[in-house]
C-alpha cells in the first residue's frame, strides 16, 4: 500500500483533510469543481475499498498495491463485466452525484488544475493519481468511464 498521491506532496489523509478545507477558499468555478470531484472520487473509493477495521470506517486511506490491488481490480472488473464501453442505456452514471463535471470532463479539469500554481496544482496531481488508480481497477488506461451502481459497489467491498 502507498499513501502518497502520485507526484503530489500530499498523502491520502493529508489530501482529504486539506481539500475539505479548500472548499472555503476556492474562488473559481473550475477550482471548486475540481475539489468536489476529488471528494466524490474519494467517497467512491471508500465504498469500493469497504470497511477498514483498523480505522473503523470506510477504507480508502491508501492506494492498494501488489496482490491487494490485483484482488480489488479483479473484483471491480468481475462486477463491471466485459463491456468497457460507455453505455448510455445502463443505470451506471458517468458523473459522481456530488460533482458538477462528468468523469470525462474531470480528466480535462485534472490537466488544467495540474498546470496551475500552488494548491491548485496539488489538487490536480491528486486527481491525476485518482484517475490512474481507478483506471487500474477498471482494467487499463481510460477505462474508468462510468461508476458502478451502489449494489455493485457493495459486491466489490464484500470481496
Amino acid at each position: 500500500m502507498t499513501e502518497t498521491f502520485g507526484e503530489s506532496e500530499w498523502t491520502v489523509s493529508d489530501a482529504r483533510q486539506t481539500v475539505h478545507e479548500l472548499r472555503r477558499i476556492a474562488t473559481g468555478d473550475q477550482e471548486y469543481d475540481a475539489i468536489e470531484l476529488f471528494l466524490a472520487l474519494c467517497e467512491y473509493l471508500d465504498e469500493l475499498h469497504g470497511t477498514d477495521a483498523t480505522r473503523g470506517r470506510y477504507g480508502f486511506g491508501s492506494f492498494s498495491t501488489g496482490a491487494q490491488l490485483d484482488h480489488l481490480a479483479a473484483a471491480v472488473q468481475a462486477v463491471r463485466g466485459p463491456n468497457t464501453a460507455w453505455d448510455p442505456t445502463s443505470n451506471r452514471m458517468d458523473q459522481p452525484v456530488n460533482a458538477a463535471v462528468t468523469l470525462a470532463q474531470g480528466r480535462e479539469l485534472t490537466e488544467w488544475m495540474t498546470a496551475r500554481p500552488a494548491w491548485e496544482r496539488q489538487v490536480g496531481l491528486c486527481l491525476r493519481a485518482l484517475y490512474a488508480y481507478l483506471d487500474q481497477l477498471y482494467g487499463g488506461p481510460g477505462l474508468f468511464n462510468q461508476l458502478l451502481t451502489p449494489r455493485e459497489r457493495e459486491r466489490v467491498a464484500a470481496r
